[in-house]
């Protein structure tokens, strides 16, 4: 997979995902929110960490 490919995807990740957590915390879902706020706070560390690494 190309660099910019991968880059684009983990940024889509993060972005979906801080809407959905946006959504259920507008609903008043607390663990749906944390859970989506985790998964994005997850999902750009990794990438961080492959970027820094060279892996992507």
């Amino acid at each position: 997979m190309p660099d910019a490919f991968s880059r684009v995807i983990a940024f889509l990740a993060v972005v979906t995902a801080l809407l959905f957590a946006g959504l259920h915390f507008h609903q008043g879902h607390i663990i749906a929110t944390l859970y989506f706020m985790t998964g994005a706070i997850l999902v750009t560390a990794v990438t961080r960490m492959n970027v820094r690494r060279g892996l992507i």
